[in-house]
């Protein structure tokens, strides 16, 4: 009897153990797609703009190229008024010398707009074009006056490196708001998406 029952309990504990160690397959969260959208070149970057909800401000995108003053990447002024949230996305597009940009205010305010690319000069390969881009969101600015840019993301070309032979980008993973960050140094061209109180 006792036999029995201690058989009857070895394969309850076996079949428990069997049915913990079961993968299950659940429903994906939107998160679970985030890896394979970045991976594509898709990015966004989320601002709680509650406490300034309201506010007047002028999108401003700035075009930085070495060697070059900067310059506004459009010529006309667009101006919007701020949700409790602003969202900037960059999105890739069918060519590889442009990307897309968006920033949406709210459900039925945004603007959009396109990046014009430069490729990567590479010494050995003189005639091949090479487009590659990754962002990196700025310092949250805690003090802002009214009519001065608030730098949001940062939207940058690779660099050749002739000491590795390859293209890089790395460094500062969030820009200074003084543009003091070192990898400023070494990006030949990338814009600036922001926005400038009213």
């Amino acid at each position: 009897m006792k036999k029995k029952i201690l058989l009857t309990i070895l394969l309850a504990l076996i079949v428990v153990a069997a049915q913990a160690q079961k993968i299950k397959m659940s429903q994906p969260s939107f998160s679970d797609y985030l890896p394979l959208l970045n991976a594509q070149g898709y990015r966004v970057y989320s601002f709680d703009t509650k406490k300034m909800k309201g506010a007047e401000v002028e999108v401003v995108v700035m075009e930085y190229a070495k060697g070059e003053e900067p310059k506004k990447a459009f010529n006309f002024d667009v101006n919007m008024s701020l949700g409790k949230k602003l969202v900037i996305g960059i999105v890739p597009s069918s060519s590889d010398s442009t990307a897309n940009y968006l920033f949406r205010f709210s459900e039925d305010r945004e603007f959009g707009g396109r990046f014009k690319l430069k490729p990567i000069f590479v010494p050995q390969m003189p005639g091949k074009k090479h487009f590659v881009y990754e962002s990196r969101p700025f310092e949250q600015a805690t003090s802002f006056k009214k009519g001065e840019m608030i730098p949001l993301v940062m939207y940058g070309s690779y660099w050749y490196d002739e000491d590795g032979g390859s293209f890089r980008f790395c460094g500062d993973n969030e820009i200074k708001l003084d543009f003091s960050s070192d990898i400023l140094e070494f990006i030949p061209h990338y814009y600036v998406l922001g926005i400038k109180i009213k």
